[in-house]
């Protein structure tokens, strides 16, 4: 088959796939810089080119386009970097004849696609249940067992996916499309699990699951978030849709902590968010911004703030709490922020509890 790659490059802009592998993008001109994701970065090293929709690391060497990122990062042949993108077509898989080649992640879920993801998020629900290290994960990020099984939170074992699928009948074919299945590079034929050793954040709708993101529990991974292979969300919109005033915070451990204090919220993402999650912020009445108190987030803030207009406030964390969650691990900080709210709503106006 034969691929025009200029094309697949500028259908996949590489500042959105590299942030949507967990790579902390921060604007610097015409660029972008960041701790490169392919060794132990101290200093941001990493630069993204836009312009010429490529990537440079100048400390490891690493360089290329967006398929070469994938490659890198995903552990994949060029072909099957091309099938993550959706520019390729999927081989049969044995169980599946005939399997459709028409592109995975571009478009809308289907009812298999909701079956897949649905299935994988209790699969993964049920393994954190049983593993008490990511339960200890969870403690200490202050997020409250009661959530946990609320929000469908899950770890991947790395082990019991791909079974557990086949014997569901599921799609393997399209596991591998939206991201949560990948190519074993060491084995040829064998698949391993995208998520493995990770805690999943699901992102729910009405009875089904439509995608998730995994959280490293090695404090040294080189990529802390890995999303799947689908257009990210506006995290949690579904908690909070019809709601009047809404928190908007960057991360999901940042939603997960507001939830917790019984705060309606829902999060971007990272501080660049695409169109629909834009759309869906346009339907809120009243958005109280709290970003991280970063070089990244808090322009992002203000820039977002700017987008929106009178509708949306920012509220800047204090000083040397780099995020929601971390006000949320100190033992005051449910009280610190309604005072902040209070501050932010010109010391007065109610705050926004959830019932």
């Amino acid at each position: 088959m034969a691929v025009d790659v200029e094309r697949v490059k500028a259908a996949h802009p590489i500042a959105d796939v590299v942030a949507a592998h967990g790579v902390r993008l921060r604007p610097a001109g015409r660029r972008f810089i960041a701790l490169c994701p392919f060794h132990t970065d101290t200093r941001p090293s990493f630069v993204v080119y836009p312009d010429t929709r490529s990537f440079h690391c100048f400390a490891c060497g690493a360089t290329g386009d967006v398929i070469d990122f994938v490659r890198r990062v995903r552990e994949l042949g060029f072909v099957d970097a091309l099938r993550y993108l959706g520019e390729a077509p999927a081989p049969s898989t044995p169980g599946e004849p005939g399997a459709s080649t028409s592109p995975p992640a571009a478009r809308p879920l289907s009812l298999d696609d909701r079956l897949l993801l649905t299935a994988a998020c209790e699969l993964y629900h049920e393994t954190l249940l049983r593993t008490p290290r990511a339960l200890g994960y969870l403690d200490d990020r202050r997020i409250p067992r009661w959530l946990v099984r609320r929000a469908r939170l899950g770890y991947s074992d790395g082990q019991v996916l791909e079974p557990y699928l086949r014997r569901r009948r599921l799609s393997i074919r399209r596991a591998v499309e939206v991201g949560l299945l990948y190519a074993d590079a060491t084995r040829p034929g064998a698949l391993r699990e995208a998520m493995r050793d990770r805690l999943v954040i699901p992102d729910l709708r009405p009875g089904h699951c439509a995608w998730m993101t995994g959280r490293a529990l090695a404090a040294d991974a080189k990529l802390p978030y890995l999303d799947l292979a689908l257009p990210k969300p506006l995290l949690g919109y579904e908690w909070i849709r019809g709601r009047e005033r809404v928190i908007v915070t960057e991360g999901p451990f940042d939603w997960l902590s507001a939830l917790a204090w019984g705060l309606p919220a829902c999060a971007l993402l990272g501080t660049h968010p695409g169109a629909r999650p834009l759309r869906l912020l346009g339907r809120i009445p009243s958005l109280l911004l709290v970003l991280d108190n970063d070089t990244a987030g808090v322009p992002a803030a203000e820039s977002l703030s700017h987008a929106i207009g009178d509708r949306a406030r920012v509220l800047r964390l204090p000083d040397r709490i780099k995020d929601l969650n971390e006000l949320a691990r100190q033992e005051d900080g449910r009280e610190r922020f309604l005072e902040l709210i209070a501050d932010a709503e010109d010391g007065g106006a109610d705050v926004p509890v959830v019932a």
